[in-house]
């Protein structure tokens, strides 16, 4: 079974950007922001090109060992297009925003210059701490690593659209993202079908993984549960009762609406709360295990 990624473009994002701003409203600026940070990516999508290429025995060979396609490390990202779309998107995170950050200072750390760009791009990718030249605060290291991270997404996008079409998906049920191993951003139950898809939070890449069992710690049958919040029961957090992972998920098979899963993790922040006060822990990826 093959599981298709479609990359929703610049005109489809402002549309469904609007639709959540309706359904809403109390997270409106979050959503303007992140429409504003999807459609520099999509944009910056359609201008790559990725020459990463694997062989199908490399391909096997990783699928049945449990192992992503690639090393993250291992994806080129052409530095200048990536200091591009970092510049535009910096300029959307820091409009309005009370901080001593400021476009002018995060440009000219040192840690995007060429020759500690990749060490910053493992740092961001492995979640440890941003190099410290700087006054910035624990809470601006944050930020800036944040940006980074959305500004590699097209680049891994692009090699992961490439990579993992062809891929047979009933071969790769797993927690973590079969091409580069990033953790799921969230999950959807597909409406007309009820498959269970993860998106991945670093290349956005969907695969299916089983309702019935943990996709996190190989738990046999039985041990998912799920939790939610009354005033939305299509948006739920499920759970391992045995590893305590879990991930959100929106049930579509009810609800016919156009989702897109980085805007639906930006309005389901609640059901984060309600699931950290219950001892839960988000899904993690392959790097991280």
């Amino acid at each position: 079974m093959i599981v298709e990624t479609v990359d929703p473009g610049t005109e489809e994002v402002e549309r469904v950007a609007e639709e959540y701003l309706l359904r809403y409203p109390d997270y409106s600026g979050a959503i303007a922001l992140y429409g504003e940070v999807m459609k520099a990516q999509q944009e910056a999508l359609e201008g790559l090109e990725c020459q990463l290429s694997l062989d199908e025995e490399e391909r096997q060979r990783s699928l049945l060992m449990g192992e992503p396609l690639v090393d993250p490390m291992d994806v080129p990202v052409e530095r200048g297009a990536f200091l591009e779309l970092f510049e535009r998107l910096t300029g959307a995170v820091l409009e309005g925003r009370d901080s001593e950050l400021t476009v002018e200072s995060v440009l000219a750390w040192p840690g995007l210059g060429e020759e500690r760009f990749e060490q910053t791009r493992r740092a961001v990718l492995e979640g440890a701490e941003l190099s410290g030249d700087n006054e910035w605060s624990a809470e601006d290291r944050n930020v800036v690593s944040g940006i980074f991270w959305e500004a590699l997404a097209p680049f891994y996008r692009k090699c992961g659209s490439i990579l993992t079409f062809s891929m047979e998906q009933s071969m790769w049920q797993r927690g973590f993202c079969p091409f580069c191993g990033g953790a799921p951003l969230m999950g959807l139950f597909r409406r007309d079908d009820g498959l269970w898809l993860l998106e991945c939070s670093l290349c956005h890449s969907w695969w299916n993984v089983p309702r019935a069992s943990c996709p996190f710690c190989d738990e046999s049958e039985g041990s998912l549960k799920f939790l939610y919040l009354e005033q939305d029961k299509g948006q739920r957090a499920y759970y391992c009762g045995s590893c305590g992972t879990y991930v959100k998920t929106v049930d579509l098979r009810e609800e016919d609406r156009t989702t897109l899963l980085p805007m639906e993790d930006v309005v389901t922040a609640m059901l984060d709360r309600a699931a950290e006060e219950e001892g839960l822990e988000r899904a993690r990826g392959y790097t991280e295990r």
